[in-house]
Parts: structure tokens; sequence; C-alpha cells
């Protein structure tokens, strides 16, 4: 006697809810990582691009180092001046970039009234953003610190 197929019985179908439940509960922390090393590998290359604007800028202007972030972005027409010197993104120039948040603080102008120092963060916006915080000043070195907003103190970057 051959008993016909009445499809799936509920206890197959518990089985591969649970199978399912196991592997997306592998796979989705693994793609939440992979988004935040992303993200971090993004804030470096920001602050690189950052650090080479800043270089830029100053021996394009001889005014030393800017007043502010947002003056190495893009002006509204061809024409780069030293209030906007189109250097970098409009992104990246309003302090955001890719999960993170950038903190650009100008030094004390000189005697000359010239810019010499400055100093920038790179912190995660949120917590899936990433988990590091950078730091860079006019040294050109990358510090990073994995718990809070980065300083001149923390290690360098691969250090």
């Amino acid at each position: 006697m051959r008993k016909e197929s009445q499809g799936i019985s509920w206890l197959e179908v518990i089985v591969l809810i649970v199978v399912v439940v196991l592997v997306a509960g592998i796979v989705v922390p693994n793609l939440w990582k992979s988004k935040s090393q992303i993200n971090e590998a993004s804030a470096v290359r920001s602050l690189r691009m950052i650090m080479t604007a800043e270089t830029n800028y100053a021996q394009a202007y001889d005014t030393g180092f800017s007043r502010a972030l947002a003056t190495l972005g893009p002006p509204p027409d061809a024409m780069a001046n030293a209030d906007l010197a189109g250097y970098i993104d409009s992104e990246l120039a309003g302090g955001t970039k890719e999960g993170y948040t950038f903190t650009y603080t100008a030094g004390q102008a000189d005697a000359n009234n010239r810019i010499q120092s400055y100093m920038l963060t790179a912190d995660p916006a949120s917590s899936s953003a990433g988990t590091k915080h950078y730091y860079v000043d006019q040294t050109g070195i990358i510090r990073q610190n994995d718990q809070k907003t980065a300083t001149d103190k923390d290690k360098p970057l691969g250090g």
C-alpha cells in the first residue's frame, strides 16, 4: 500500500525556519561588520584626502591652512578661490561621509594672519557605522582610538 504525498508537514516547516534563522544569525552580523570596516577604511581615505587638500590649499593661497573644512569644498561656479577652493567634494566639506562625522578645528592665526596648524577628527555617526575614531593634524600622522574620540596622544594608525 502506497501513501500519497500531502505536501510538507508542520515539523518540516519548523525545521526549515530554524535553519533559515540560524543561517541569518551567522550571516547578518558578518555583513554589518563588513560594512563597518568599509566605513572605517573610507574615513581613513577621507582624512588623507583632507590632508592633501590642506597642503595644496596652503601652497596655492599662501594663507596657511584653511579656516574651516567647508573652505576646501567646491565653489558653486567653476572659479575656485580662497573661500571655496574645490579640493574636496561637497559631502566631505559638509563634515560627513559614509557614516563618519568629520570635525575640523583650525589653529590660531600667527602675526601674519596665517593658520599654521589644524586638528581633524573622524568619529562614527552611529555604532553600526564603525567602531574606530581617528585624529590627524598638520603633522600628517593619523591616530586611532577604539573607544572614544581620538587625540594627538593616541597610537598612530597601524602602530
